[in-house]
């Protein structure tokens, strides 16, 4: 099985991400593009909301369809379509579920998950029984979920990055001490 090892950079090359010095360095350079930090943070909010949208296992090849017909920041775009890991996946979704089961006012509840239930196969058949009925909170719950995470994602990295900038700016523009 193939390693996702290296990551792209703003100038086009990749950047290796196997030590731990290297991520500080693709961290640094998420931090340092040359373009505002609203642009920046905007285009992780997109990534944010692709990476939790209904669309699963399919948001690593709508991210790189995108990437082709639209410019976007390679970096801060996939940084934030793979922010949703496989740990988050499951209960991102079944949170998104139950989101879209309130705002639909469906009557249908989501099977009992847990260990014994999925073990059992008791949660996989009622999840197969309400199937259906569960397909449209589904898809309008896991949006809205993606939506509300990408602008907290957004607000979240552009308040960061303004706040690095301007510290890393005050730094460098500090008077000398015999001034």
């Amino acid at each position: 099985m193939a390693r996702f090892t290296h990551l792209p950079r703003p100038d086009g090359t990749t950047s290796d991400v196997t030590s731990k010095r290297s991520v500080r360095r693709y961290l640094r350079e998420l931090l340092l593009l040359k373009e505002s930090p609203e642009q920046t943070a905007r285009t992780f909010g997109f990534g944010v909301f692709i990476s939790f949208s209904p669309f699963i296992g399919f948001h690593t090849v709508v991210a790189l369809i995108l990437l082709m017909f639209v410019k976007f920041n390679r970096l801060a775009f996939l940084a934030g379509v793979f922010s949703n890991t496989p740990w988050t996946i499951p209960p991102a979704l079944t949170l998104g579920t139950a989101i879209g089961i309130f705002v639909l006012g469906s009557g249908t509840d989501l099977p009992e998950l847990s260990a014994e239930t999925v073990s059992s196969g008791q949660f996989w058949q009622g999840l197969t029984a309400e199937g259906w009925n569960l397909l449209a909170p589904f898809i309008v719950g896991n949006f809205a979920l993606s939506t509300v995470l990408a602008l907290s994602g957004y607000t979240m990295l552009k308040w960061f990055l303004l706040r690095y900038r301007s510290r890393k700016s005050s730094d460098t523009v500090a008077p000398a001490a015999g001034d």
